[in-house]
């Protein structure tokens, strides 16, 4: 994790406690090939707004001494020049779903059409009440079932094609640790 002490306004930076805090948990790529984990996403747009004007030309990581021994610099540098440039493309092509989000996305979808034919089917056979109600409440897990989905629309997809322009301004910045 990102600490939270503030840096000085002119310089675009991030301080770690460990090399390790910038990249997801379970990333077993090669160092150059990782992707950075949300937490940092969030750290250097923030980071970003309050000195975009200004410009700054590097992107300095602040990392501890102890791990420079056995940090391969280069690697790290690349992960975040080529993460941060993957960022201004299409979420689809930065950030793709996972097998998982994949099949929970068809399956909810799928679920929903489902329960919307179900429904309909129960109305049309009869008009009481309480088919009209469990037709209703069909419908209403069929909603339910593409909760996720919209949760990764709403949270995921639409804030990084707002935050593409910005990831523009500093993708190609030069990146440098410096040891602390």
């Amino acid at each position: 994790m990102p600490d939270a002490r503030p840096t000085p306004a002119t310089e675009f930076a991030i301080r770690l406690s460990s090399i390790d805090a910038l990249f997801f948990d379970f990333d077993a790529r090669p160092v150059a090939e990782r992707v950075l984990n949300d937490d940092v996403h969030d750290h250097l747009l923030d980071e970003w707004e309050g000195l975009r004007d200004n410009r700054p030309d590097t992107l300095v990581v602040y990392a501890p001494e102890s791990e420079r021994r056995h940090t391969d610099e280069q690697a790290v540098c690349a992960a975040i020049s080529g993460d941060l440039r993957a960022s201004r493309e299409p979420l689809r092509r930065a950030g793709p779903l996972s097998r998982r989000e994949r099949m929970a996305l068809w399956i909810g979808i799928a679920f929903f059409l489902a329960s919307i034919a179900a429904s309909t089917g129960l109305e049309r056979l009869t008009n009481d009440v309480i088919v009209d109600g469990v037709g209703q409440g069909l419908v209403l897990v069929g909603w339910v079932a593409l909760w996720r989905p919209a949760e990764h629309f709403v949270n995921q997809v639409v804030p990084h094609y707002f935050n593409r322009k910005r990831y523009a301004e500093f993708a190609d910045i030069d990146v440098r640790i410096d040891w602390v």
